[in-house]
């Protein structure tokens, strides 16, 4: 195993501890929103605090940051960088709906080069390193092989704000509901990219697009033969009002077709 990606494992794992005897903690303030934005931040701190230990204790010269904080490189950076993300899907937490993650990057001269996202309440573990492929508890994961709509399940990250392409958005639902395909709006991207490596979920469409939020999963895609496209088929789309597809080339390219079906 790799040696960063053994760390990186045993990092999330501490940090899914306190995820999980949180979890059930916070019921008595369910009324009480300012007091469960202290508690989920307490949490996150404490999670976010001893990831970083481990981290550091093996890795002392390496840049920890959290996924919010920016990442600069300078000209012929060769600093190795953790990306944390020490909880996707904090409104799922706070509702007990059991769908969140705690995921890590880890970034080598620019490019991601290890992945992993823990599932703290399945103890599920996904993980990628570029070039050996995705694996989920050990075992090796392909994307979906699925190569009809009907039956597709695709997981969406609706828009946080109502844009002037909402209406575009409905068509595109209406038409890909047309051919059989069923949604699922989970609450956790980075989760939802996971289970696109792993097979369990055919597709994403993310309408919300965060960098951040991607940064652990698309090698866990890529790495499992999945592609990201724009609306269109062709390349990731970085604006953040427009969205990506995330799924094997042959469902991106019959989504792609029938999406543009809705420009005419």
């Amino acid at each position: 195993m790799h040696p960063m990606l053994n760390i990186a494992i045993r990092a999330v794992r501490k940090g899914g501890n306190i995820i999980i005897q949180n979890y059930d903690t916070q019921k008595f303030m369910k009324e009480d929103i300012e007091k469960n934005k202290i508690f989920i931040k307490n949490i996150m701190y404490k999670t976010y605090k001893i990831i970083s230990e481990i981290i550091y204790k093996s890795y002392p010269r390496h840049i920890i940051l959290n996924k919010n904080e920016n990442i600069i490189f300078k000209k012929n950076e060769k600093t190795t960088i953790w990306i944390i993300n020490e909880l996707d899907g904090k409104k799922n937490f706070i509702k007990n709906f059991p769908h969140f993650c705690i995921s890590i990057a880890v970034i080598v001269k620019k490019k991601t080069e290890i992945s992993v996202i823990y599932d703290p309440l399945r103890n599920d573990l996904f993980t990628a390193v570029k070039g050996q492929g995705s694996q989920l508890n050990g075992y090796r994961t392909r994307c979906s092989s699925i190569n009809t709509l009907k039956y597709t399940t695709v997981a969406v990250n609706l828009p946080n704000h109502i844009y002037d392409q909402s209406f575009y958005y409905f068509e595109i639902y209406k038409k890909l509901i047309l051919c059989g395909i069923s949604f699922r709006s989970t609450g956790s991207t980075v989760l939802d990219l996971a289970y696109v490596a792993a097979g369990r979920i055919d597709c994403l469409f993310d309408f919300n697009l965060n960098p951040s939020n991607f940064i652990a999963g698309k090698l866990q895609v890529r790495e499992a033969g999945c592609l990201i496209s724009d609306f269109t088929g062709g390349h990731e789309n970085n604006n953040c009002h427009s969205g990506n597809l995330t799924s094997s080339p042959k469902i991106i390219r019959l989504i792609t077709e029938k999406i543009r079906e809705c420009y005419v």
